[in-house]
C-alpha cells in the first residue's frame, strides 16, 4: 500500500488478481473522488511519478488517467497536468467498491422468503400438535394420509396420474434417490447421469454405485448415447440444471423405450422445475421420480418423497430399512404439519406466487446480462437460475475469481460437468432468493465485471 508524492490517499495494486493493474488504479482512485478524499481541483501526480512510485510501466497510470477523464473525473491542462474535475463537470456517482459489503451467495438454490404466508404456516403447525399422539412405530413408507395428499399434489401441478407406482415419504433427498436406486439398480449399480447435472446430485448418487455421463445438448439428455450396461438413467426433463432445457415428446418415448427393452430404470429427480407441466412416468415398472418441497417451503422440514414402481410391502421395507440405516425416520409432527400445508392448498398457493415472483427476478435479469455479443443467458424462461455462456477470451475462471473479490459468489460451469468431459465457458447462479435490491446489486456487478473483461454492451440502434 503506497501514498505516491503528490497523492493524500493509499493506492493497492495486486498483480495476482484478474483485474488488470490500470483497471485496480482506476477504480481506486474514482472512489477516492466519489468520497470526497481526492478534493474537486487538486492536481494529481504525473504518469511518470506515479509509475514509479507504484512500480509499474508509465503505460498503466496512462491509461487510467484516460479512463478517468473520458468519464468526467479528472481533467486534463495544457502544459499544467490532470485535475479533479468539480462536480458538475463528471457524471453521476457509481457505487465505490466496497470490501465490506455482505456477500452474495448465487452458488446454491434456496427458497425465497419474500412474501412468505407466515400465519398460514403457523396454522398449519398448530393444527398438526393438536392431533392425537401417534400410538407404536408410524408406517414405514409414510403417513398414508401425506402419501395421498403427494399423490394429488403432482396430479394438480404435474398432470402426473401415478397408477402403479408408490409415493414414498423420506427424511431428505438422499433417501429418496437411494431408494429409487435400489428398486432397480442391485447392488452395484452403474447409473448414467446427464451431463451437465448439479454437483450435489453426482455426489449423491456416486455413493450408490458407478456414474456414468450421459451427454445432453440444448434439448436435454440424448437417449441414443446412453451407455452399455446401464441399470439406471438418471434425467432432468423438465427444467435440466444449469441450462434450463426441456426433453422433448420423442425423447421421453425413447428414453421409455431404453428402459422397455433394457430392464433398466429411467429415474426422474423433480426441483426446480416444479412449474412445467407434462407427463413424467411412462411405463410403472421402469420409471421413477423423486422429489421434495425444499424450492416451495423452509429446507429445515427435510422431508422428500419417491414415486416408485409397485412392489409388495415386505420389499419396500426392508429398502426402507436399508437406507435409513443410519439416518433417522421422517418426523410424525412434520409429516403431519406438510398433510395439512397440502390439502389446505398452501403449497399450491405458495407454487403461484413464487411463480411470479420469479418471472419478475427473471426478467431482471434478462435485461443486465443478456445483451453482451458473444454470451449465451440460457436458463431465464423459467426457475430461478440462469447459465451465461462466455466467449473463449473470457476465462469463466478469471469472472469467478474477480466477482469473488467484489463479494458475489457464483459457480462456473466445470462444476456441473462429469470428471474428464470439457466443460462449456461460462457461470452459473441462483437467484430466486434474493430481494430486488440485492438481486439489483448481484446482476450489476456482474454487468460491471463484464464490462471489465471488455465486453461491450450492445444497444439498440
Amino acid at each position: 500500500m503506497r501514498h505516491p508524492q503528490g497523492l493524500n490517499v493509499a493506492i493497492t495494486l495486486d498483480r495476482d488478481l484478474p483485474e488488470p493493474l490500470q483497471e485496480q488504479l482506476a477504480a481506486q482512485l474514482r472512489a477516492a473522488i466519489q468520497h470526497g478524499w481526492l478534493a474537486a481541483g487538486a492536481r494529481l501526480p504525473s504518469t511518470r511519478t506515479l509509475a514509479a512510485v507504484l512500480g509499474t510501466s508509465r503505460g498503466v497510470a496512462l491509461t487510467a488517467y484516460q479512463k478517468l477523464l473520458a468519464e468526467g473525473y479528472v481533467s486534463g491542462r495544457h502544459g499544467s497536468g490532470t485535475y479533479v474535475s468539480h462536480p458538475t463537470g463528471r457524471p453521476p456517482v457509481r457505487e465505490p467498491e466496497r470490501s465490506t459489503e455482505t456477500a452474495i451467495d448465487l452458488r446454491a438454490g434456496l427458497p425465497s422468503t419474500q412474501g412468505f404466508p407466515l400465519a398460514e404456516w403457523r396454522a398449519a403447525w398448530r393444527r398438526a400438535g393438536e392431533r392425537a399422539p401417534h400410538l407404536g412405530e408410524p408406517p414405514a413408507a409414510g403417513l398414508p394420509a401425506l402419501r395421498a395428499a403427494i399423490g394429488a399434489h403432482l396430479r394438480d401441478t404435474h398432470g402426473l396420474v401415478p397408477d402403479g407406482h408408490d409415493v414414498i415419504v423420506t427424511a431428505g433427498a438422499a433417501d429418496a434417490l437411494a431408494l429409487a436406486v435400489r428398486a432397480r439398480g442391485g447392488p452395484d449399480p452403474v447409473i448414467a447421469l446427464e451431463d451437465p447435472a448439479p454437483p450435489w446430485l453426482r455426489a449423491e448418487l456416486a455413493r450408490l454405485g458407478t456414474v456414468l455421463p450421459l451427454p445432453a445438448d440444448g434439448s436435454g439428455a440424448r437417449p441414443d448415447l446412453i451407455p452399455r450396461s446401464c441399470d439406471v438413467v438418471v434425467v432432468l426433463p423438465d427444467r435440466g440444471v444449469p441450462y434450463g432445457t426441456r426433453l422433448p415428446l420423442g425423447r421421453r418415448r425413447a428414453l421409455a423405450a431404453w428402459a422397455r427393452d433394457s430392464g433398466g430404470l429411467v429415474l426422474e429427480p423433480a426441483f426446480d422445475g416444479r412449474f412445467a407441466s407434462g407427463p413424467a412416468l411412462g411405463d410403472p415398472w421402469s420409471t421413477a421420480m423423486t422429489g421434495s418441497f425444499r424450492d416451495l417451503l423452509p429446507p429445515a422440514l427435510r422431508l422428500s418423497f419417491a414415486v416408485l414402481p409397485r412392489r409388495p410391502a415386505g420389499e419396500v421395507e426392508r429398502d426402507l430399512s436399508a437406507v435409513r440405516s443410519r439416518r433417522e425416520r421422517p418426523a410424525v409432527t412434520c409429516q403431519l404439519a406438510l398433510t395439512e400445508l397440502l390439502v389446505s392448498g398452501f403449497v399450491a398457493r405458495r407454487a403461484e406466487q413464487l411463480s411470479l415472483l420469479y418471472g419478475a427476478k427473471r426478467a431482471l435479469v434478462r435485461q443486465a446480462l443478456g445483451a453482451y455479443p458473444g454470451t449465451r443467458l440460457l436458463g431465464t424462461h423459467s426457475g430461478a437460475s440462469a447459465a451465461l455462456l462466455l466467449p473463449s477470451a473470457v476465462p469463466a475462471e478469471s469472472v469467478v475469481r474477480l466477482l469473488r473479490a467484489r463479494r458475489v459468489h457464483v459457480a462456473e460451469l466445470a462444476a456441473f460437468h462429469h470428471p474428464g468431459r470439457a466443460p462449456r465457458n461460462g457461470i452459473a447462479f441462483w437467484f430466486g432468493h434474493l430481494d430486488g435490491v440485492t438481486l439489483r446489486r448481484a446482476v450489476h456487478t456482474i454487468a460491471r465485471t463484464l464490462d471489465d473483461h471488455r465486453l461491450a454492451r450492445r444497444t439498440a440502434a
